[in-house]
């Protein structure tokens, strides 16, 4: 499940447009990993059921990245959690499902303390989770502190290390990328990107 980060801040039309677009492109890149597709809610939430934590954790970081190459406004609270679901999965639309996980994962969602993070996952395994959370918690400070005016040049060094052929697309040199690169800090944003993946992968 996810919410967008103090939607009402946000003019309705624009968000609800966005937001509904977004949604639709997870479920276009990952459709043949989903059972029940992300689906909006409340107007500023969505719930899916996945197949596994490592679609969940892949589609996390492509909204992520998404945001940056659309060059989006707001951003996300997002909820991973691994629970029981009692009634058939919907596979068109996730409504009219109940179940333990789905009732645990809203009630992590709809907690609203100030120091709230971004990023709440829980599984199974209590201390890969507790893992987990404090390595996006990291990532997170990151992103946060990349600014939307560099969000088109952020997601092309993200995608392609080569400085020079990013530098030809934002009229920049080789090393005024490399400059970029390093105080954005682009390289660390992909070495716990891959270490998240891979803790996955092995948990």
């Amino acid at each position: 499940m996810g919410d967008v980060v103090s939607s009402s801040s946000y003019e309705s039309g624009k968000l609800t447009t966005e937001f509904k677009s977004l949604v639709e492109s997870v479920n276009d890149t990952f459709g043949n990993n989903i059972l029940s597709p992300l689906t909006i809610t409340l107007g500023d939430d969505f719930q899916a059921v996945l197949d596994s934590v490592e679609t969940g954790i892949a589609i996390i970081f492509f909204i992520e990245e998404e945001c940056l190459r659309r060059e989006l406004d707001f951003k996300l609270h997002y909820v991973l959690h691994t629970g029981e679901i009692d009634t058939e999965i919907n596979p068109d639309i996730a409504y009219e499902m109940l179940g333990e996980g789905l009732t645990t994962a809203r009630k992590m969602l709809n907690i609203k303390k100030r120091d709230r993070k971004r990023f709440k996952i829980s599984l199974k395994d209590e201390t890969g989770s507790d893992q987990l959370n404090r390595l996006l918690e990291v990532t997170d400070s990151l992103i946060m502190n990349w600014k939307k005016e560099d969000y088109a040049l952020i997601i092309d060094m993200i995608e392609n290390e080569n400085n020079s052929e990013v530098g030809e697309i934002h009229g920049k040199n080789r090393d005024q990328i490399w400059k970029r690169r390093k105080t954005l800090m682009i390289k660390e944003y992909s070495l716990l990107k891959e270490v998240v993946l891979t803790f996955i992968q092995k948990s």
